[in-house]
């Protein structure tokens, strides 16, 4: 039941399989899960994992539940122990009272994320929770009760405490139905007080849990290179600067849909083949990539939908796809610098892609090659 793999990589991250092994890169870190392992070489099948994340400069985290053979294995290749945990479980409760949800309210969830920082150690820090883009998914649940707060998500047929951030809340996690009707338990790790609450409101041990923990070489990435936006106020704080200084003016008939900036050239997409398609997104992601200074990070932003924040040069290749898109397939999306000084901008009623700044100046002549020329031109 743990091991399954998610319905969708966490956000930013990259997921791969070896055998029984699952591993997940998040560009910060790495964690490793399995399904039931072999009776042969375990200190290979370690060494296989620790090559792995030291390609990608990670830290690793591998849960060990109740697998002495595997502890011994991962101690002797140089992982440390954290405090052993017990995995409790209890069927689905049948309390249907409603809780108070976070849902997108970003004022709530930096309250959860204070109450998480104070408490723990969690199954799931909040921040990676956060990061997982999980307080968007319907598979999650995250609850906050005055100052108490629990996150949970749906893997498999159970629902996983990710936090339970008071013992006194225990009782209302365990007995509550989640309204899943896949889900048919309830999973949690605990430790102290908090477990004593877990097994008083009738969840059982199973078996027991540690984490173990194997340093990387360098100094690893501080951010994943991928974070979704929404309903953090970065997300509104980089549209309403760009709506201020573009005058963006969404219209399905008057166009052109902003005031192009100077140094800027207009294309026509709208009835794209195939390999001009191609071209158009290879032309315009090594033009960003070209562009931005080391370490500077894009947002892909689209109109009324979640956006992203990221490093392009972490995308791609082993990393996590390239997010967003330049095509503007339904509703206006941007490729933006923080300070906005390059980009591009898709509109999807006039099909049209307008490129400014030096993006423009890196893939103007490849792109009129490919695409024929501007229909419009705001010279510097």
């Amino acid at each position: 039941m743990l091991n399954d793999l998610p319905r969708l990589p966490p956000m930013g991250a990259v997921i791969e399989r070896d055998g029984p092994i699952v591993r997940t890169h998040y560009g910060t870190h790495g964690e490793v899960t399995h399904d039931p392992l072999p009776d042969g070489d375990l200190a290979a099948l370690v060494a296989r994992q620790v090559e792995a994340f030291a390609r990608r400069n990670e830290p690793v985290v591998w849960p060990v539940y109740g697998d002495t053979r595997l502890a011994e294995a991962l101690l002797a290749a140089g992982f440390t122990a954290e405090p052993e945990r017990a995995l409790l479980s209890c069927p689905i409760g049948t309390d249907t009272t409603p809780l108070p949800g976070v849902g997108h309210d970003w004022a709530g969830h930096r309250r959860v994320a204070e109450l998480a920082a104070e408490t723990g150690p969690h199954r799931r820090p909040y921040a990676e929770f956060l990061a997982d883009a999980a307080h968007l998914d319907r598979s999650s649940e995250v609850v906050l009760d005055g100052d108490r707060a629990a996150w949970l998500e749906e893997l498999g047929d159970c629902m996983v405490v990710g936090g339970i951030t008071d013992p006194g809340f225990a009782a209302t996690v365990a007995g509550h139905d989640w309204g899943r009707p896949g889900a048919r338990f309830l999973l949690a790790e605990a430790s102290g007080a908090l477990r004593d609450a877990l097994e008083a409101a009738g969840m059982r041990v199973r078996t027991t849990v540690t984490r173990y923990h194997l340093p990387s070489s360098g100094e690893p990435a501080r951010t994943r290179p991928v974070r979704r936006l929404f309903s953090e106020p970065e997300h509104d704080e980089i549209w309403d600067r760009f709506s201020e200084k573009f005058g963006f003016r969404p219209d399905t008939r008057s166009f052109p849909g902003i005031t192009e900036p100077p140094g800027s050239a207009t294309w026509h997409v709208g009835d794209l083949e195939d390999a001009q398609l191609d071209a158009l997104y290879d032309i315009v992601h090594k033009g960003l990539r070209e562009s931005v200074e080391p370490g500077e990070e894009l947002y892909w932003l689209d109109w009324h939908h979640a956006g992203y924040r990221f490093d392009p040069a972490r995308v791609d290749g082993t990393g996590p796809r390239w997010p967003g898109a330049v095509f503007p397939d339904g509703d206006y999306c941007l490729y933006l610098t923080a300070d906005l000084r390059l980009g591009t901008f898709g509109h999807p009623w006039e099909a049209t892609v307008c490129v400014f700044g030096e993006l423009l100046t890196r893939t103007g002549p490849e792109l009129t090659a490919a695409l024929g020329k501007p229909v419009r031109r705001s010279e510097p």
